[in-house]
């Protein structure tokens, strides 16, 4: 189905409510109090106003003042599963969650071409004020760990398993893609599971993280950045350097235009039919394969 006509419908569904769409499993992030975590900041809240920047005529919600990172799980229907799981990580500088635009209306695209999209809600705004990445890093890594240690429970292939992140939520993306030690100490069993993602997509997003070692045995990864997207594009394209020289499959799409925060809302631009592209590159990567009826 076009990708411009599965939008429609999402879209329509949206307006007509949430009890059009089905409720998500939910589960807690960490089995306590995350690590590094201290103190109160507040409850968490919306922050978008009347008058806030809207993407595609549409708003956006904003969430801020995340201290409980929750997984929401969102499964295909049953005769088009393909077993594949993407792990989804909004973005907002680290402050705040574009909860819907990089967030269930990716999960709901992700339904609509057989694969289970878990949304992951990690914690904002970053509590380190040195490293305000940390704690979305730490929860990234985490999420991966015990999506794969718990695949059996919502019928996953524990060897199919994604990522794709949003600007700041890139950062889930490339510490669990990209590093090989964690950045927390383990809590329970699940923390002996692999925090390696099968494949790794960082939507406008980009750049080799410090501490990171590109190697040959990284993931493979998608990416796609608009040109006039700041200095960010630089960012991406050092990335995808370094993923070639050490023999790492990588597709990078650059746009001529677009700026930054598109989502998949579509509008004129090409950049906004980048889903079609990574349908098309997850086919030939054989995470989009039928699975036995089963599951």
């Amino acid at each position: 189905m076009c990708f411009r006509i599965v939008v429609a419908i999402l879209f329509l569904s949206l307006a007509m409510g949430p009890s059009q769409a089905a409720e998500p499993t939910v589960w807690d992030l960490w089995p306590g109090t995350p690590p590094g975590d201290v103190g109160e900041i507040g409850p968490e809240h919306d922050t978008t106003t009347a008058d806030g920047r809207m993407v595609a005529g549409r708003r956006v919600i904003r969430l801020t003042n995340v201290s409980k990172p929750l997984l929401s799980i969102y499964r295909p229907a049953r005769e088009i599963d393909t077993g594949t799981a993407v792990i989804i990580a909004p973005g907002g500088g680290h402050r705040i969650l574009a909860y819907d635009l990089e967030g269930t209306e990716v999960a709901a695209w992700l339904n609509s071409i057989g694969v289970t999209g878990i949304l992951l809600k990690y914690r904002v705004p970053g509590r380190d004020p040195n490293m305000r990445w940390l704690a979305a890093a730490q929860d990234g890594q985490r999420a991966v760990s015990l999506v794969r240690g718990r695949a059996e429970e919502i019928g996953i292939d524990p060897d199919k398993i994604g990522i794709i992140g949003f600007s700041a939520g890139g950062t889930p993306v490339r510490y669990s893609a990209l590093l090989r030690e964690r950045l927390y100490e383990p809590v329970d069993e699940y923390d002996s599971v692999p925090f390696r993602p099968n494949f790794a997509a960082p939507i406008y997003s980009g750049g080799v993280p410090e501490g990171a070692t590109v190697e040959e045995d990284c993931p493979p990864f998608f990416m796609v950045i608009a040109h006039d997207d700041q200095d960010r594009s630089i960012a991406v394209a050092e990335l995808y350097v370094a993923l070639k020289k050490a023999g790492v499959s990588a597709e990078l799409h650059i746009y001529e235009s677009g700026g930054h925060g598109y989502g998949l809302r579509p509008t004129e631009l090409p950049v906004t039919l980048w889903p079609e592209r990574m349908e098309e590159w997850m086919r030939r990567l054989h995470f989009l394969m039928p699975r036995s009826p089963a599951r």
